[in-house]
């Protein structure tokens, strides 16, 4: 027989839920880690939470990895002086270097994980090419 939560399990998963910006979809965490049993995350056993908070936990940390990757090209578009009479980058020059010169042809915002670590690849080749000409 499963064991029901605990009040310090039940207590990780709203975090890691409001963590992820997941709480409103819950219920659908719920319902399908509990092999459509139920909805209520309160009816959920202590093993289907964990297993709940480890998806959370591994999606959000690849969302920061990634976060972590395009704030990378940003800061050396940065020094290139990319950006916009008032200081801020210029987005719109990123985004079109990306979908016309990047591996992917796509905005920045729209790559994967996977395609992020390529791009910041060649980005940087780019970045050591231009700091090569001054």
């Amino acid at each position: 027989m499963q064991k029901k939560h605990t009040k310090s399990t039940f207590l990780k998963l709203i975090k890691a839920l409001n963590a992820a910006d997941q709480y409103t979809r819950r219920h659908d965490y719920a319902f399908r880690h509990s092999g459509e049993r139920t909805e209520s995350t309160k009816d959920l056993y202590d093993d289907e939470m964990l297993a709940i908070i480890k998806e959370l936990e591994d999606t959000f940390k690849v969302q920061d990895q990634c976060d972590k990757m395009r704030k990378k090209i940003i800061s050396k578009a940065h020094q290139m002086f990319w950006e916009l009479p008032n200081g801020k980058i210029d987005m719109w020059r990123i985004d079109q270097w990306c979908i016309n010169q990047g591996p992917y042809k796509k905005a920045l915002n729209k790559h994967d994980y996977k395609e992020l670590t390529v791009l910041v690849s060649v980005f940087e080749s780019v970045y050591k090419h231009y700091m090569s000409k001054i």
